[in-house]
């Protein structure tokens, strides 16, 4: 599977600062099954949902999904809001993903998951062995 916005990020900036803070999305596939997904800059309520619809977006089709935020410089509750709902919509597809936090994602996750239930990794090559370990169950939905 090709995947063609590999080459064109969106990038949002946030109203009253420069270029430098907006956040930009991109994707790459690492595998027929598996998607990448990272973020630069920040994640924050003026970008979160276009956070959420750039992985609505790109994730059709695969099976797993690395997140990579460890490159963000600044990541408020509205991105947390955003990976509840990444991690909703996945686990309605069954798509299993695994989140790759920098220190700003860490700060947010201690507060808004402090049970863990979403599953972090490290980097993204610890990522992928643990996607390759097997399907993370990450939210118990009704039937």
């Amino acid at each position: 599977m090709s995947l063609a916005t590999t080459a064109a990020p969106l990038a949002v900036t946030r109203p009253g600062r420069d270029h430098t803070d907006r956040g930009e999305f991109r994707a790459r596939e690492l595998s027929a099954t598996t998607l990448l997904i990272a973020a630069v800059g920040e994640v924050d309520a003026s970008n979160s949902g276009d956070m959420l619809g750039y992985v609505e977006h790109n994730v059709t089709g695969y099976q797993q999904l690395v997140i990579d935020l460890s490159r963000l410089t600044f990541f408020g509750t509205d991105g947390f809001s955003a990976l509840h709902t990444i991690n909703v919509r996945c686990s309605r597809r069954g798509i299993d993903w695994v989140l790759v936090p920098g220190p700003e994602v860490a700060r947010v996750l201690r507060v808004c998951d402090s049970e863990g239930l979403l599953t972090t990794a490290g980097n993204i090559v610890s990522a992928v062995a643990a996607l390759a370990r097997g399907p993370h169950t990450h939210l118990q939905l009704a039937k």
